[in-house]
């Protein structure tokens, strides 16, 4: 998120809510799992 953010960085908050949820929207299910399975172990459900 970041890196996208600062290639393309927003000059207003409505600008910046419109390119996070662009960014959220790119994310799969495959990525949001991957990210859960390398979260230490004490962080999981």
């Amino acid at each position: 998120m970041k890196k996208v953010l600062r290639q393309h960085p927003a000059r207003t908050i409505t600008e910046l809510r419109q390119k996070l949820q662009e960014i959220w929207d790119c994310f799969t299910l495959n990525v949001c799992q991957n990210l859960v399975n390398i979260m230490p172990k004490e962080f999981q459900p």
